[in-house]
């Protein structure tokens, strides 16, 4: 193969484009991470900040005596880490069924 057939980028730059074709595509993990920063939203719909809400959330918690952070609230509504499913389950019911089926399923539960 002559210089002239050979591709205009290097062999080491091949995983980098490959890379940047996929970035469109959501991870299972990014999409459970988006819901569950929905789910905190909608079980907490009077929060006007991504603080007033962490702070809701940790005290929510804190009340029925599981200890979360604040912090840790908002690293779940940056996506960055996923709650246990324990507190999953909780905001589950927090947010309602109605809800927690418009989210799942995007139909509000109704037709």
């Amino acid at each position: 193969m002559s210089d002239i057939d050979r591709p205009a980028f290097a062999e080491d730059d091949a995983p980098r484009l490959r890379a940047r074709s996929c970035r469109n595509v959501v991870s299972p993990q990014d999409a459970e991470r988006e819901w569950i920063a929905r789910m905190l939203w909608k079980a907490f719909p009077e929060s006007r900040s991504e603080n007033e809400l962490a702070d809701l959330v940790a005290a929510h918690f804190a009340g029925r005596g599981r200890e979360v952070s604040a912090r840790t609230v908002r690293y779940w509504l940056r996506r960055e880490t996923t709650p246990r499913w324990r507190y999953v389950v909780e905001l589950l019911a927090l947010a309602g069924a109605e809800r927690a089926f418009e989210l799942i399923f995007g139909t509000g539960g109704g037709k």
